[in-house]
Formats: C-alpha cells, sequence, structure tokens
C-alpha cells in the first residue's frame, strides 16, 4: 500500500496548487518600479498568494489586474481592457475619467486637499481658518477641480513661488498642491523658509515632503493601501475611486 501513501501525500501537496488555479487570477504590475511602489508591489504579491490568490508579474491571462502607476494605467486605457482593473498611484484620476470606467477601481494616493485641511485642524486643535494654495498659472484649471472654495484660496504665480509671498502675508496655513512647479527643489525650499520665518503651517499630503521640514503631513499609509487592494481584488467595490488610506505622518509643533 506504499504507492496510496505516495499518492495521498502528492494529491495533499496539489490541492493548494489546485484551489488556487480553480480561484482568482490577479496580474500585479509596476510601471513606476520605484522604491514605494516596489514596496507595496512586493507586500501585495505575498499577501495575495497568501490568501490563495494565484499572482502573475505579467500582464496577461489574469481576472483582475492591479496596476501601479500610470502608464500602466494610460496602457491600459488604450487597449481597452475589459477586465476588472485596480489601479493606485495616479494623482489625478478624473484626468483621465477613471471614474466613468465600471471596471476600472482606483484607490488615491493622496488624501483629497479638503479631507486633509479637516484632518490638520482636528489633529492639532488650531483655529480654522482659510488656507492658502500657491499654484502654478498652467496648473490653475486642475486645482480649481480639487480645492474647494470654502476652505482654500488659490495664489496663482509664474515661475518663482517667491513672486506669491506678498500675497501669503495675511494667511496662517499654507497648502502644498502636488503641483511639479511648487514641487520644484528650489522652490520648495524656499517657500519652507518662507513659511517658517514667518511663522505660517505649512501642510500637505505627499508622503516625501518629510525631506523638506513641511510642518504637517497627513500621507497615505502603505500598509493600509495594500489592506483594501487585497479586499478589492476578491469583492465588489462600493466606489470607482476609493479614498485614500491615510496617517498623520508629521506634526513638527
Amino acid at each position: 500500500m506504499a504507492w496510496l501513501r505516495v499518492l495521498l501525500l502528492a494529491f495533499t501537496l496539489l490541492l493548494p496548487l489546485v484551489s488556487s488555479a480553480e480561484g482568482i487570477r490577479a496580474c500585479v504590475v509596476d510601471s513606476y518600479k520605484i522604491k514605494v511602489t516596489s514596496y507595496v508591489k512586493d507586500s501585495l504579491v505575498k499577501r495575495l498568494r497568501k490568501s490563495g490568490v494565484f499572482v502573475s508579474l505579467s500582464n496577461n491571462g489574469c481576472d483582475v489586474k492591479v496596476l501601479l502607476g500610470t502608464p500602466a494605467v494610460v496602457e491600459a486605457l488604450k487597449r481597452g481592457e475589459e477586465k476588472k482593473v485596480i489601479y493606485t498611484f495616479v494623482m489625478f484620476p478624473e484626468l483621465l475619467a477613471l471614474e466613468k470606467k465600471k471596471n476600472f477601481v482606483g484607490i488615491r494616493i493622496f488624501p483629497l486637499p479638503k479631507r486633509t485641511a479637516e484632518k490638520f485642524f482636528n489633529y492639532t486643535g488650531l483655529k480654522k481658518k482659510r488656507i492658502a494654495v500657491p499654484i502654478s498659472r498652467k496648473m490653475v484649471g486642475l486645482a480649481e477641480r480639487y480645492l474647494p472654495k470654502d476652505t482654500f484660496d488659490i495664489i496663482p504665480f509664474s515661475g518663482d513661488v517667491a513672486t506669491v509671498y506678498p500675497k501669503l502675508k495675511g494667511y496662517s496655513y499654507v497648502y502644498v498642491f502636488p503641483d511639479p512647479v511648487v514641487l520644484r527643489v528650489v522652490n520648495m525650499l524656499n517657500l519652507v523658509k518662507f513659511c517658517k520665518s514667518s511663522g505660517k503651517v505649512l501642510l500637505s499630503g505627499l508622503p516625501d515632503l518629510d525631506r523638506y521640514d513641511v510642518d504637517f503631513i497627513y500621507a497615505v499609509d502603505y500598509d493600509k493601501l495594500v489592506d483594501i487592494i487585497v479586499k478589492l481584488v476578491k469583492g465588489k467595490p462600493k466606489e470607482r475611486i476609493v479614498p485614500c488610506p491615510a496617517r498623520v505622518k508629521v506634526w513638527s509643533h
């Protein structure tokens, strides 16, 4: 009966593979391949495999595609992807009209400014006041979509962010919007220096700005981001774009 024991052992070893193959097949594509996306990808692959999901790092033969980064999402749109797509690390999904794609589900990679402002006042206990937002002129139209007028005042500028300093004098709080011009190293360093010297609190929803000594950062929690992706792979979303899972990363006062 030795052959029977061998057969039973082989069947036992193969059972997890059979059940996985019969379950969900997920592709995970990292189109940025930077430190944070690699961390999310590796954590996600481990979590999915542990939960019985068959995971591939290719872009074919999947029931669900998890796309990290705008390039992969743009490529999926060009191909007319019909599979279930879960995406993140896309800064402005509305610019790609992703909220209208029924098979696309996104997780925001930074908290919406209104949510960051609410968290800031609740967390710090500081008096609520209007928040100034320096915005390069080419980005004003986009910024208006994300910065509600009941909380934020957009301060447009051209070239050097220092040109807005006189207009910021009446404000106690300044928000850093993900504007490529504002985020230039020279502009960020100068903006931080100005806010520090004039007693203004600088806040943002971008995690990497801790290197610039920004006062308050309410930013993505990457471990919770992975949790949400796992749930979305297995279940049906309630929203087309899920709010960013965020935490207070920095409060320096």
